[in-house]
């Protein structure tokens, strides 16, 4: 792993990519090793701080308008896993977002709960070339975007909602009509806003769920802030939240021996941030000239995707620090991908057969993002010489096993067995051909971002496209 870490960096390719601190050493102190301790007198306990530890998780939570912050370094999974148990139990209703990340359906089965699946508002085949109509765009399919609060009109009293806001792809919801209709039926709202940390710290970026009414939020500081993999905040702020059930189950997913290296780095950072908010001025600035300049008129071979989905699909407002891109030639996302990193020496986030994502942060350099603009210029010119566009009403490319589940080609699988049910029942492995009819045990999902594509509990539909090779079922 050293050798192969060691061999990629000497390529030079720069980081459109997580973890936020991309490398740049300006947000990490010297001599880091030294800071990777254990709980010696006066370094506190992460599981009952009442030193340093204690101090700047309250200086976290002042920050974040948060009752408390909780420091997890197990990141989000941990904090949504723990989240869901503290606040659902066995049989209890959880309405939960069909885009949440696998440790959701993790906290599902671990807490015993029943989820109701709601799902986002998706552009799939059938509204594809009107939306496209609306919006400018000529590529939505397989693009998840919020939740509509209707979809909570007739939820249980007395329950749970879990969404995601904003998604993978930066897209946010109504967090706070979500909130109010959650809270007029006396439940709690949990808000998976792993990618969302960097919120509070500009006014570019929508407001936290946090300030929208959101009882418990999650945030992954590592994805868009300048911190170490695996650093992550928990927020809780409402009455409703039993925070002593919650600090057992934190207690129980992460590990009692945390790093004090990443702790130690974490409060580096945001110490750096706090007293030199031009930092994310300067970032911002950044972001918004490079924006500019690949937003075109006309449409490109990558086009970038701009705020003309606001308003449309569930999505209330956009992260502009996520620059998604459409694929708009008959070419593979794949192969434009490699492209990038091989030819440009730019590695994005993620690909799928119609879109490209880069993520940027406060980390980023001036000439990492003319980097970016320069590539991305250079391919669209290669791209329109050498491929035929396509346009909505016009030739689409092929779809991948994914996008054709998430572009509502297929029905979402029926839960037919309670997730933990399904979890704990004797199983067996068999092939992904023989697995129509069954109930699956485990969850399917492709990263990134980690989103179920079927779930514990579920029983597998006929003719549902191949998405791995074999799957554990209930025997």
């Amino acid at each position: 792993m050293y050798k192969h870490i060691q061999t990629y960096l000497s390529k030079d390719i720069y980081p459109f990519h997580m973890p936020g601190h991309k490398r740049n050493t300006t947000f990490l102190p010297a001599g880091l090793t030294g800071y990777d301790m254990t709980e010696i007198p006066g370094m506190d306990i992460l599981h009952a701080p009442t030193g340093i530890i204690k101090d700047l998780q309250h200086k976290i939570a002042d920050f974040y308008g948060a009752d408390e912050s909780f420091i997890l370094v197990n990141g989000s999974t941990a904090g949504i896993a723990a989240a869901i148990c503290a606040v659902c139990s066995d049989g209890s209703k959880l309405y939960a977002a069909r885009n949440g990340h696998v440790s959701m359906h993790s906290g599902i089965a671990l807490s015993g709960a029943l989820p109701e699946y709601i799902t986002p508002e998706m552009a799939g085949l059938t509204n594809v070339i009107s939306l496209a109509n609306v919006i400018g765009l000529t590529n939505v399919i397989g693009l998840a975007g919020g939740i509509n609060p209707k979809t909570l009109d007739n939820m249980q009293d007395n329950s749970a909602a879990f969404i995601v806001s904003p998604t993978y792809e930066g897209f946010v919801s109504d967090v706070k009509s979500i909130a109010d209709k959650v809270h007029s039926h006396n439940s709690i709202l949990i808000v998976d806003e792993a990618h969302g940390a960097h919120f509070p710290f500009h006014s570019t970026f929508p407001d936290s769920a946090l300030m929208l009414g959101a009882d418990i939020v999650i945030q992954s500081f590592h994805k868009t802030l300048p911190v170490l993999g695996q650093l992550a905040v928990l927020h809780v702020k409402s009455p409703r939240v039993d925070t002593g059930r919650l600090r057992y189950y934190l207690q129980a997913m992460q590990t009692t021996s945390p790093s004090y290296m990443l702790m130690a780095q974490l409060d580096y950072a945001l110490e750096m941030l706090w007293k030199r908010p031009i930092l994310f001025d300067m970032y911002t600035n950044r972001l918004n000239s490079l924006r500019n300049a690949l937003t075109s008129d006309e449409i490109l071979p990558l086009e970038l995707v701009g705020p003309g989905l606001i308003g449309h699909m569930g999505i209330h407002d956009i992260d502009r620090s996520k620059l998604l891109f459409n694929i708009n030639v008959n070419q593979s996302a794949q192969d434009i991908y490699e492209t990038l990193a091989t030819e440009y020496g730019i590695q994005l986030e993620m690909a799928n057969s119609r879109h490209l994502l880069a993520m940027t942060s406060v980390a980023d350099t001036d000439e990492g993002m003319q980097k970016l603009w320069a590539a991305m210029g250079t391919l669209n010119v290669k791209l329109r010489a050498d491929s035929n566009m396509y346009h909505g009403k016009g030739k689409q490319p092929n779809q991948s096993s994914r996008d054709r589940v998430l572009s509502q080609d297929y029905d979402t699988p029926k839960m037919v067995m309670p997730p933990r049910q399904a979890v704990q029942h004797a199983t067996e492995i068999i092939p992904w051909e023989d697995a129509a009819g069954r109930i699956a045990s485990e969850v399917i999902a492709t990263y990134p971002p980690g989103i179920a594509l079927i779930a514990p509990g579920e029983r597998i539909p006929e003719g549902l496209p191949m998405l791995a090779s074999h799957i554990r079922v209930v025997r």
